[in-house]
């Protein structure tokens, strides 16, 4: 599953998922933007947040599988 259909399919927009993020830690919107595309990878606590926030499993998510 692409992070971006993840995303969507949760109702949030890349604003208000990164909103919802600094809750938890640190995330720009840029730096959000590149994990998306596949450009970074997240350390791991950001990863698991994002996950959590999205309902997914990390391990099903395309863009950090190798």
């Amino acid at each position: 599953m692409k992070l971006r259909e993840a995303r969507e399919s949760a109702n949030f927009t890349q604003e208000s998922l990164v909103w919802e993020i600094g809750t938890y830690t640190k995330c720009s919107l840029r730096n959000y933007q590149k994990v998306e595309k596949g450009l970074v990878s997240p350390n791991i606590t950001l990863a698991l947040v994002i996950c959590d926030i999205l309902k997914v499993d990390p391990r099903e998510i395309d863009e950090w599988k190798y």
